[in-house]
C-alpha cells in the first residue's frame, strides 16, 4: 500500500475533495502507481486515469519499436500513422506518439492494402477510416459528458463515483467493435448496390445521383444565447430526424454541415421526398427556424464517402436561391421524378455558374405518376 505521505509529496492530495484519498486508493487497487496518478492529475483527468488505461491498455512503444514490430518501412509506417490520425497520448515516451503492440499490428494490416490498391488510393481509404473513427470517438465522449459526467458533477457527487462511471463506460467498448463486423459488411454491400444503380454507362467513378441540401434559415439567430442543454437537444434532434427521414425515403444522409443536411439518392423521387419531408418536419417543430432546400441530378464524383462536382455545387447553391419553406430543383430532376409535382420558378443567376439556370419549385413529392 502506498503511504499517504507519498501521495502528499506527489501533490495528489492538494485541491482534492474529502474523498480524494479514497479515489487514490481505488486507483492503486486498479494497478496504477504514483507516476500514473501524477500524469493523470497533470492532465486534469485523475478520475479518468483508470478508464484511460482500460481504453488503451499495454506498453506505449516508441516509433522505432513499433516499426520493428510491424515490419513496414519507416516512410510507409509514418504515412499510415498520420493517415489514420494517431497523435501523442498519455504515457507515450517524450516526443513520441506512443504506439501499442495492437496498434502496430493494425498498421501492418493497413499496409497490405498496397497489394491491391495504389499507395495514394490506399492512403485515401485509411484517411477516411481515421476520420470516421475519430468522429465516433468524439461522439462517444460527447454522449458521456452530456448524459453522465455533467449530471454527476452538477449533483455534487464524488470523484471516486465519477472514476467508477468512467471505468464502466469504457468497459462498454470491450469486444464491441468486433461485433460491428456484420454491420460494416452490410454498409459495404449497400454502397456497392448504390454504385451499381448509379453507374453511368461504363463509368465507375462518375455516377448519376440526385443530390440534395436542406438548411434551417434562422438557426444562427435562434441558437444565439440558447442554453447549452437546449442547444444540444436541438442539434441531436436535427441530426436524428435528418438521418431517419433520409433512410425512410430511400436516400443516404452524407453529412451535416452546421445547420445544413446533405443527402444523395439514386432515384430523384427519393431525393425530392427527402427534401419535402425535411422541410415539413422542421417547419412544424415549433422552433423559430424555416427550412429550405435544393435538389439537382446528374453525374457526380464520389470520393471517400463524399460527393463532388458541378451537380453538387448547383444543389448547394439552389438552397441559397430558395425562399424559406421552398425546395428548388433542376430540370433533370423534373424529368426524372415522375411522381412529384413541380411548378416553374424562372431562371436564376446562380453563383459559380456563368449561364442562367432554369429551376422549378417542388410542390408535392407524393403526386400520382405524370404521363
Amino acid at each position: 500500500m502506498i503511504p499517504v505521505e507519498e501521495f502528499e509529496a506527489a501533490g495528489l492530495l492538494i485541491d482534492g475533495g474529502p474523498d480524494r484519498l479514497a479515489l487514490l486508493r481505488w486507483l492503486e487497487s486498479m494497478g496504477l502507481d504514483i507516476d500514473d496518478m501524477r500524469a493523470g492529475a497533470a492532465a486534469h483527468s485523475l478520475s479518468s486515469t483508470a478508464g484511460d488505461r482500460r481504453l488503451v491498455p499495454g506498453e506505449r512503444l516508441s516509433r522505432a519499436e513499433a516499426i520493428q514490430r510491424c515490419g513496414l518501412d519507416p516512410d510507409r509506417f509514418d504515412a499510415y500513422s498520420r493517415a489514420i490520425g494517431l497523435v501523442p497520448i498519455i504515457g507515450a515516451p517524450d516526443g513520441e506518439v506512443g504506439y501499442t503492440a495492437e496498434e502496430a499490428a493494425v498498421l501492418t494490416d493497413l499496409g497490405t492494402l498496397a497489394a491491391v490498391f495504389s499507395h495514394d488510393e490506399a492512403l485515401s481509404l485509411v484517411r477516411v477510416l481515421g476520420s470516421s473513427l475519430g468522429r465516433i470517438g468524439e461522439a462517444a465522449v460527447s454522449l458521456f459528458l452530456a448524459d453522465v459526467e455533467s449530471p454527476h458533477i452538477s449533483a455534487g457527487e464524488s470523484e471516486l463515483g465519477l472514476a467508477k462511471k468512467v471505468y464502466e463506460g469504457v468497459g462498454l467498448l470491450d469486444g464491441f467493435t468486433a461485433r460491428l463486423d456484420p454491420l460494416l459488411r452490410r454498409h459495404v454491400l449497400q454502397a456497392i448496390t448504390r454504385t451499381r444503380q448509379a453507374a453511368a454507362d461504363d463509368q465507375r467513378l462518375l455516377l448519376r445521383f440526385a443530390v440534395g441540401f436542406v438548411d434551417l434559415v434562422g438557426f444562427t439567430e435562434h441558437s444565439h444565447g440558447m442554453p447549452v442543454e437546449q442547444l444540444t437537444a436541438f442539434i441531436r434532434d436535427f441530426e436524428g430526424r435528418a438521418n431517419d427521414i433520409a433512410v425512410a425515403c430511400g436516400a443516404r444522409l452524407v453529412k451535416l454541415i452546421g445547420d445544413e443536411a446533405m443527402f444523395i439518392a439514386t432515384d430523384p423521387t427519393a431525393a425530392c421526398r427527402t427534401a419535402a419531408a425535411l422541410t415539413e418536419v422542421f417547419d412544424d417543430d415549433g422552433h423559430d427556424v424555416l427550412p429550405r432546400g435544393g435538389v439537382a441530378f446528374g453525374g457526380v464524383l464520389t470520393r471517400g464517402g463524399d460527393y463532388y462536382g458541378s451537380v453538387v455545387n448547383l444543389a448547394s447553391r439552389l438552397v441559397d436561391e430558395a425562399v424559406p419553406q421552398e425546395v428548388l430543383v433542376t430540370g433533370e430532376v423534373v424529368e426524372s421524378a415522375l411522381t412529384c409535382d413541380f411548378e416553374p420558378a424562372g431562371r436564376r443567376m446562380v453563383k459559380g455558374f456563368p449561364d442562367p439556370v432554369t429551376v422549378w419549385s417542388l410542390r408535392s413529392a407524393t403526386s400520382p405518376p405524370r404521363s
